[in-house]
């Protein structure tokens, strides 16, 4: 019960995301394919991270804190809460990416393998931001988690590390595009209607609030290593989302000219 306890309120944030991919998953596919997406969601989880920790395969050898054990609940050697967040981020990202590429009047686009691949873009994006604040995480409520043999490029993190999440990404998104295969185009009146956009406000919701966390100990943590690497991030965080955010607009006014331009013929 103390683990469970400690994996459900001790990563209360995980649960909180967890519950936003349930109703959004459920209301966008339904329970029989969002129980089946979460299943092979954790199913991977488990499998690639516990492949990591033996064998570095897929993201390169790392570790958890062994300290962990006991308080939170363990799959192998890696946390349950590391594999169940897998649900919600490919989720979001893949929810996400309909709307970004069909645009505020359209529930997803005729581009299937477009709104593919800006999936599994948007799902390493925000990982990262994710992962290298994590590593913060002994600075702040997140408590040491784990740490990687290196060398890294990004923050410590190898660039192995994020081609295997691709992989993981590229995997799941199928999943999900595989699930939601007979979703047909429909018109939307406006952007607030739109039936996506909580899923873009969850998978930005990930991103801020480990931004957020960065941001308290660059201004708090009396380390200057640490202050110097968690205001970076916090900056790299609009270093990505900025220009994500222009071309958006442009895509979607591209798009809108093109309605205007169809109508008018």
């Amino acid at each position: 019960m103390h683990e469970l306890v400690g994996t459900v309120v001790g990563r209360w944030y995980v649960t909180l995301f967890g519950l936003a991919f349930v109703v959004l998953s459920v209301r966008h596919v339904g329970w029989r394919h969002t129980g089946t997406y979460a299943v092979i969601a954790i199913v991977v989880g488990v499998t690639a991270e516990n492949a990591a920790v033996h064998f570095g395969i897929p993201y390169t050898r790392y570790a958890f804190d062994r300290s962990l054990r006991g308080d939170e609940i363990f799959v192998g050697d890696v946390p349950l809460m590391v594999s169940l967040s897998y649900t919600f981020m490919a989720y979001f990202a893949f929810a996400a990416a309909r709307l970004v590429v069909a645009g505020p009047y359209r529930t997803r686009s005729t581009m299937p393998a477009l709104e593919y691949v800006i999936a599994v873009m948007l799902a390493v994006w925000a990982l990262w931001i994710v992962d290298p604040i994590s590593r913060l995480g002994a600075h702040f409520f997140l408590g040491n988690l784990f740490r990687y043999d290196g060398p890294g490029f990004w923050f410590g993190l190898p660039l192995g590390s994020q081609v295997g999440f691709a992989a993981t990404s590229a995997i799941l998104v199928g999943v999900l595009t595989y699930l939601a295969r007979d979703e047909q185009p429909a018109a939307v009146a406006r952007l607030r209607e739109h039936p996506r956009r909580g899923a873009v406000g969850a998978y930005t919701g990930q991103v801020l609030f480990m931004t957020v966390a960065a941001f308290v100990v660059a201004r708090l943590d009396g380390n200057p290593a640490v202050v110097k690497e968690a205001d970076v991030l916090v900056g790299a965080t609009f270093v990505i989302g900025v220009p994500m955010m222009l071309l958006t607009v442009v895509h979607w006014r591209a798009l809108g000219e093109q309605a205007v331009a169809r109508r008018r013929a």
